[in-house]
C-alpha cells in the first residue's frame, strides 16, 4: 500500500468549493479530510476574514484593498460566483466562523496569517485581535504560520503555547532563513515550497528537531515521493484524489 504524509486540505477542498470559504471547508470534511488550512487578514476596521490576497478582484465580488474597509463591505461580497454559479453567495468568512466550524468538526486547522500591508497601527489592530479570537480553541488541534516572521514572533509571545510553524518560499523571501530563525521561535514545524526541495533539505529539517509539511503538492506521485523522503504532512489543492485512510490520518 503506497503511503502519503498527513494531508492538509489547502484552503480547504479548493478545487471543488472556491478557496477560503466556509463551503470548501466543509467539502473537505465532506471527502474525509481531517485537517484543512486558512488564511486570514484584517479590515480597516479591525474586522479578521479569511482570504489570501490583499485584494478582492480575484476570489470576490468586490475590487480593490480591503485595508480601507470594513464589516458592511464584507457583508456585500460574493465569494462564490467566481468559482461556479453553484456557489453564488457564499461569504468571504470572518475568523470566528471557521474557527467555529473546525472545532464543531473536531478538524485539525493550520492558520496561516498573511503579511498585513495596511500599516502598523493595522498589523497591531490584526494581532490584537487574533489574540482575542483565539482564545478557546483546542490548541491540540491548531497550528499557526506566516510568512511574516515578525508576525509570527509577536503572535508566539501572546500564545506560547500555540504551536508554529515557519513558512518560507525560495525566492524573494526577505528576513532570516529557519535555520536562522525557527528555533528562536520554538516553531514545530517548517513549511517549505515543494519547488526545488531535496531531501537532503528534509533530512536537515528533521536533524533540526522540525516536522515537515510542504506546499503546494497537487499529485499523488509527488506525495508518494515526499512521504519516502520522511515528509510530514503536505498542503493540497486536491484532496479527494487521496485514498480515504491517508485523508483520516
Amino acid at each position: 500500500m503506497t503511503s502519503y504524509p498527513r494531508i492538509f486540505a489547502h484552503r480547504g477542498a479548493s478545487s471543488l468549493a472556491p478557496e477560503n470559504t466556509i463551503a470548501s471547508f466543509a467539502k473537505a470534511m465532506e471527502i474525509g479530510a481531517r485537517r484543512f488550512e486558512f488564511d486570514v487578514d484584517v479590515m480597516g476596521d479591525g474586522t479578521l476574514l479569511v482570504i489570501h490576497d490583499d485584494t478582492l478582484d480575484r476570489t470576490t465580488s468586490g475590487t480593490g484593498g480591503y485595508y480601507d474597509k470594513g464589516y458592511s463591505d464584507l457583508r456585500r461580497l460574493d465569494a462564490g460566483r467566481w468559482f461556479s454559479d453553484v456557489y453564488r453567495f457564499e461569504r468571504v468568512p470572518e475568523l470566528a466562523d471557521v474557527l467555529t466550524f473546525g472545532q464543531r468538526q473536531s478538524m485539525m486547522m493550520n492558520m496561516e496569517i498573511k503579511p498585513c500591508f495596511g500599516g502598523m497601527a493595522l498589523r497591531d489592530k490584526l494581532l490584537e485581535n487574533l489574540v482575542v479570537a483565539v482564545k478557546d480553541v483546542d490548541v491540540e488541534h491548531f497550528l499557526v504560520s506566516s510568512f511574516d516572521h515578525d508576525m509570527l514572533a509577536r503572535f508566539h509571545r501572546e500564545r506560547p503555547d500555540i504551536a508554529l510553524g515557519w513558512l518560507f518560499a525560495r525566492e524573494n523571501q526577505p528576513g532570516p532563513t529557519w535555520q536562522e530563525g525557527a528555533a528562536e521561535l520554538e516553531c514545530r514545524a517548517i513549511h517549505p515550497d515543494v519547488n526545488g526541495l531535496t531531501q537532503a533539505e528534509v533530512h536537515e529539517i528533521h536533524e533540526a528537531g522540525f516536522q515537515v509539511n510542504v506546499w503546494t503538492v497537487n499529485t499523488l506521485e509527488k506525495a508518494a515521493e515526499l512521504a519516502s523522503w520522511g515528509v510530514d504532512g503536505i498542503f493540497t489543492d486536491r484532496p479527494q484524489d487521496f485514498p480515504a485512510e491517508a485523508l483520516a490520518r
